[in-house]
């Protein structure tokens, strides 16, 4: 009798799990559905430096080629969920004030780009656009240095643990898309696990965030430094600034960093 209440214990504690896990997926999947991926109207209209990829599955990229004369280097920077092209063309005209080629794009459905955004289809596209600048632009990509920025940076360190890269920068990137949301680490489903590829990182790594971060906390910023190997990690923490404010608040600081880090490749 004792033996039939605790497997029918044990059946219900199963069930109550069941039940939890999948509540828990169930909010994440839509939270992040909701959240992650949030593209508006198009804040620019196309011009010579703006060029059509076709990923390999047809379909067409926007993508931002912004050469500078007599530079080797190349900067791939990918922007946060709420930006296209147009919003962050100030950052890639001041990295082309620093000496180095710009290329960047929109995820599907920003901007000029068709399609609806994923994070398979971020990885796709990223390598589309890479693979197009290095056979048609001249890009090599052993000088290609990988910056993002918020959903960004799950796409820089994707490229970078997958394909190499002269160096990394990580601005205000999350451990994990289920955690900027919920202190879960368990709950299936969840997207651009930065925190656990960091470790894979053979390249030199930046990591820049505020430490008054409220939409991606400050800790994220900290794990994602903790995990890269030591050896390859700079960091740049500024007080006072939050998640869309960093760059505007503390440019000086910010680009004396950038400028510093792209110096020492």
């Amino acid at each position: 009798m004792r033996e039939r209440e605790q497997k029918n214990g044990f059946n219900t504690l199963l069930v109550l799990v069941s039940v939890c896990v999948l509540f828990f997926f169930l909010f994440a999947q839509v939270v992040t559905k909701q959240l992650l991926f949030r593209p508006g109207p198009a804040s620019y209209e196309a011009d010579e430096s703006i060029l059509m990829v076709t990923s390999d599955d047809d379909t067409q990229i926007a993508a931002f080629w912004g050469p500078v004369p007599g530079a080797s280097k190349t900067v791939f920077y990918f922007h946060g969920n709420g930006e296209d092209l147009g919003h962050v063309s100030f950052i890639l005209n001041n990295y082309r004030l620093q000496g180095v080629n710009v290329l960047s794009f929109d995820y599907r459905g920003y901007g000029l780009s068709e399609g609806t955004p994923s994070e398979k289809s971020c990885y796709k596209d990223a390598n589309a656009v890479l693979d197009y600048a290095v056979a048609n632009l001249g890009v090599k990509p052993e000088r290609v240095i990988l910056h993002g920025r918020s959903l960004g940076g799950g796409v820089a360190m994707e490229l970078a643990t997958t394909r190499g890269a002269m160096g990394l920068i990580m601005e205000s990137a999350f451990l994990s898309a289920y955690q900027v949301y919920l202190p879960l680490t368990w709950v299936p489903g969840d997207k651009f696990f930065n925190g656990k590829k960091a470790s894979k990182l053979e390249c030199p790594t930046l990591v820049i965030h505020g430490k008054k971060d409220r939409v991606v906390d400050f800790s994220h910023g900290e794990e994602i430094a903790a995990n890269v190997p030591a050896d390859l990690l700079k960091t740049l923490w500024i007080d006072g600034v939050g998640h869309n404010d960093l760059v505007n608040r503390a440019s000086a600081q910010y680009w004396a960093s950038i400028r510093g880090f792209l110096a020492g490749l």
